[in-house]
C-alpha cells in the first residue's frame, strides 16, 4: 500500500467515522439528551473539519466553523460561562 492509499484510507475513516458520530448526535438531539448530543456533534464536526481541510473544501470548512461556534455558545450558556 502506497502513501496515497494510506491517505485515502485515513480520509475514508475520518469521513465515515465523523458521519456516524454526527448521526448519533442528531439522534440524541431527537431524544433531548443534552448536552451529550452537543458534545458528540462537536466531535463529528471536528472530524468533518479535518476532512474538509484534507480536501481543501472551504465551503465545508466554513460550515463546520460556524456550526462549532453555535454549539460552543450553547454549551457556554448551559454551563453558565460568560
Amino acid at each position: 500500500m502506497n502513501i496515497s492509499d494510506k491517505l485515502k484510507s485515513l480520509e475514508w475513516w475520518m469521513e465515515w467515522g465523523s458521519t456516524v458520530i454526527l448521526i448519533i448526535g442528531v439522534a440524541l438531539t431527537a431524544y433531548n439528551i443534552y448536552p451529550l448530543n452537543v458534545w458528540l456533534s462537536l466531535a463529528g464536526n471536528f472530524g468533518w473539519f479535518v476532512v474538509g481541510w484534507m480536501w481543501r473544501k472551504y465551503s465545508l470548512l466554513t460550515i463546520q466553523v460556524v456550526v462549532t461556534i453555535i454549539y460552543v455558545a450553547g454549551l457556554f450558556n448551559h454551563y453558565g460561562v460568560t
